[in-house]
């Protein structure tokens, strides 16, 4: 291979390194199908569902300030005196975000939650106080587990990454299937598995990281050393995440307000997973444009998010549209007419959501790259805001919850994608 073949890699090159990528992050996403296959064979699939749907919304919610643990872990644990401020740092918040976790359990704070914020009707709103106590360390587990993760990257041992998360599925399922077998409500026991196979992989994640010694090299630029230094570095990072996941948790608060209430929220629970796995797929492009952004030509990267998410947009087509993709969403849904036409539904709707994700990525990568991180928060809060102005109205039109999700999610995308592409990012 020649320098210049090496240093820019044709579009198949850039096409094979994104798929173990891709696979790797979309493992996270197999817990929403083989939650809605165990549920919707369970007693009361419709409440179950609803109440998971609204708790993993505000765990997802709450984990949002930490995601980026792992980037930030990634660029200070090279340097011992970055390393332990950002470990104290960490873990303050993750203490912060479990305080803020069970006070959400206190019935005060429940039953202003449940009825004022989301409106749910009184089985679904009984049915998720038990599942917030067992997810109450979510946050607190990510946060270890991504800060190891950025330690085992700098070790040049990500691969353990990949075999961590193997172990957490293989975990979740396990929970999943003794739990049904015992006869556990739905809601805790997705509760429950989601947390064991969180468990699981940072356990994993810590125990490889500490087989072998971190570097400990200053940096020819300066990092910060204390806590309000890394408050500082660390806060944009999160904004993004805080911004989306806020977002989602805000729109499963407006379909709990839609005609249909019960239902949407169960089908949205039961078929968004299904969308975001093979939307997933696509996402790990941006990893690959911030990596080549100044080797590659911007159209071949834009190529690559083209190939990425058209294919994720046509399997999903494939299942919601095709004779056989119906029955396997059918197998995978259960038994119920009205979930199982709710969530064909959603899939229909969604059809242009893997596309959108991969062209997101793409110029959100190249907005990283040239140090433009506010415009990448402000079109996300733009699309975050008109997918929650189109849900409400869709709401109070007395349209179908689930279908108005996920075209309000759909329309939101679109809109941040073209406002991403207004500013040219791609331009250095």
């Amino acid at each position: 291979m020649t320098p210049q073949a090496s240093s820019e890699p044709g579009l198949g090159q850039l096409a094979r390194q994104l798929v173990p990528l891709s696979l790797s992050d979309a493992a996270m996403a197999v817990a929403d199908p083989l939650l809605a296959v165990t549920l919707t064979r369970m007693p009361g699939p419709e409440v179950q569902l609803a109440a998971l749907g609204v708790v993993k919304a505000l765990a997802n919610f709450l984990e949002s300030p930490i995601i980026m643990v792992l980037h930030a872990s990634t660029a200070l644990s090279g340097w011992a005196p970055s390393r332990r401020a950002l470990a104290r740092f960490v873990l303050l918040l993750s203490s912060l975000l479990t305080a803020l976790f069970l006070l959400l359990s206190l019935p005060a704070v429940h039953a202003w939650l449940t009825d004022a914020i989301f409106s749910l009707v009184a089985p679904v709103a009984a049915a998720t106080r038990l599942p917030l106590l067992l997810m109450c360390l979510w946050p607190a587990v990510i946060a270890w587990r991504r800060i190891h993760q950025g330690q085992l990257i700098l070790q040049g041992r990500g691969k353990f990454m990949g075999l961590a998360s193997i172990f957490r599925v293989a975990a979740f399922a396990l929970t999943l299937l003794l739990g049904s077998r015992l006869g556990l409500a739905g809601a805790s026991l997705g509760a429950l598995a989601l947390m064991g196979g969180l468990w699981v992989e940072a356990w994993l994640v810590v125990y490889w990281t500490r087989q072998q010694p971190l570097p400990d090299q200053e940096p020819a630029a300066p990092l910060p050393t204390d806590l309000p230094g890394v408050s500082a570095y660390y806060a944009p990072l999160a904004l993004t995440m805080l911004l989306m996941w806020g977002g989602r948790a805000a729109l499963v608060a407006v379909l709990a307000r839609a005609q249909d209430s019960e239902l949407a929220l169960a089908a949205w629970s039961a078929s968004w997973g299904f969308v975001i796995l093979i939307a997933n797929l696509s996402r790990m492009v941006q990893q690959l444009v911030i990596k080549y952004a100044r080797q590659v030509p911007a159209a071949r990267l834009a190529a690559l998010g083209l190939l990425a998410g058209g294919s994720c947009s046509l399997l999903l087509t494939l299942l919601g549209h095709s004779g056989a993709g119906r029955q396997l969403l059918a197998l995978l849904i259960g038994g119920d007419p009205r979930l199982l036409a709710a969530a064909q539904t959603v899939v229909g709707y969604s059809l242009l959501v893997p596309l959108l994700v991969a062209g997101q990525n793409v110029l959100q990568g190249f907005c990283i790259v040239s140090g433009r991180n506010t415009r990448v928060n402000g079109a996300g809060l733009a699309g975050v805001g008109l997918t929650l102005l189109a849900a409400g109205w869709g709401v109070q039109q007395g349209w179908p919850g689930a279908s108005v999700g996920a075209g309000a999610v759909a329309l939101g995308l679109l809109a941040e994608v073209t406002l991403l592409s207004a500013f040219r990012p791609w331009r250095q």
